[in-house]
């Protein structure tokens, strides 16, 4: 099995365990609006706990850390993105959308299914580097399980920020990506490649590490 064979739709879900996201938000949530950072920051900690003996990358665990727990609270509050219910590329949270109501839960969250770490690669002249890759699945309007991807890096201050994020748009098996210093979408295939279509090249991404859902049932169950 190929490690971007997760970007591949599928007919059931391919996540099946999750960290303690829920425990931590019951637990700590009283009422009012919800702080995305506390909370995040909630799972940082009870993850590293975990992975004290460093089994896994310090980064790889924060990072998979944050974005579980901000996909949970998204899927609380309303605010997760599913592209495969808009009508063009301009993401809008699925509580401003009249099917709302009528969705499907797992419609309703973008599920973690793992993140890559690809050291560099190079893009039309531009190099990206230290780029965390995290793939998710969500239901689609037929019921399929769909991808969605963001790549992350860290900034100087070593918060990790989105510098592209994409999904399958033409129902291709490839995701289509939108990076903010690019004006054209490239593609991502679930062989690892980049795919410029303004001059047909295609750019393998090389993961040097990457961590999975497996990995995360791993550290919490035999610490």
């Amino acid at each position: 099995m190929g490690k971007f064979d997760s970007i591949l739709k599928s007919q059931t879900a391919k996540k099946y365990y999750s960290s303690h996201v829920e425990d931590l938000y019951r637990k700590a949530h009283i009422s009012g609006e919800v702080d995305y950072d506390y909370f995040e920051n909630l799972n940082v900690q009870d993850l590293q706990d975990y992975n004290k003996k460093k089994k896994y990358n310090y980064d790889l665990i924060s990072l998979w850390a944050i974005l579980e727990m901000r996909k949970y609270l998204d899927f609380q509050l309303g605010n997760t993105y599913n592209p495969y219910f808009l009508e063009d590329n301009s993401l809008v949270p699925i509580k401003n959308l009249p099917d709302y109501d009528y969705m499907p839960e797992k419609a309703r969250v973008q599920s973690l299914l793992d993140i890559k770490f690809v050291k560099k690669f190079i893009l039309e002249g531009i190099t990206f580097s230290n780029v965390y890759i995290a793939t998710y699945e969500i239901m689609d309007m037929n019921n399929v399980f769909r991808p969605f991807v963001q790549f992350f890096t860290k900034n100087e201050f070593g918060k990790f920020v989105e510098i592209a994020y994409g999904y399958d748009s033409n129902d291709n098996g490839n995701v289509e990506l939108f990076i903010p210093s690019f004006n054209y979408p490239v593609f991502l295939t679930p062989k690892g490649f980049i795919g410029l279509p303004l001059s047909g090249k295609f750019i393998k991404l090389n993961v040097y590490d990457y961590i999975t859902e497996h990995d995360i049932e791993k550290l919490l169950k035999n610490s």
